[in-house]
């Protein structure tokens, strides 16, 4: 049997924990002085899954430009689609036993796009391998938070601290894989 597939939270983050305005936007973390490319490369490299709320995915689709993990497996979880498009699988099942069935498929590793909502059930179910935090010099004070107070007391460890220009980049990873 191959090694276990792990799931990686790579997402910008405020220094107040918001992922996004409540509109959705992202114009403060686009507008952060960034260094390189904040490990985005290497971790295209490890992946070739991406899984996302249907709110995150729509707002991907809204973009100008070319669906940019075209090239990757997708999953969406939505109580609202079923089914599957050009680009992803609608799936609107249990989040812990889907990803748990996932792990244990070959491939290579996973990566929780967002968005909060989503990224909470992770958070639930202790699904969440690694962190890859970009925390941006700036707080919101409201917004899309990736924190939402639940009693979900997980321990990792960090494994690397980067400065890339104006972003913090923070990595930890699970201590019980």
């Amino acid at each position: 049997m191959g090694k276990r597939r792990n799931v990686i939270l790579y997402i910008g983050t405020s220094i107040d924990g918001y992922i996004a305005k409540d509109d959705g936007t992202l114009e403060w973390l686009e507008s952060t002085e960034v260094e390189g490319d904040s490990g985005y490369n290497s971790l295209l490299k490890r992946i070739d899954t991406v899984v996302m709320g249907k709110g995150t995915y729509d707002i991907i689709r809204g973009f100008e430009m070319d669906y940019p993990y075209s090239d990757y497996t997708n999953y969406v979880f939505s109580n609202s689609v079923s089914g599957s498009d050009e680009y992803a699988s609608f799936i609107n099942e249990d989040v812990e036993t889907f990803i748990n069935n996932l792990k244990q498929q070959p491939g290579k590793d996973i990566w929780l796009i967002g968005g909060g909502n989503l990224a909470r059930e992770f958070f639930k179910g202790n699904l969440i391998d690694e962190f890859q935090l970009a925390i941006a010099p700036i707080i919101l004070g409201t917004g899309i938070s990736l924190y939402n107070g639940d009693d979900i007391t997980q321990k990792y460890r960090l494994t690397k601290v980067e400065k890339l220009g104006q972003l913090a980049m923070l990595r930890y990873e699970k201590l019980n894989k």
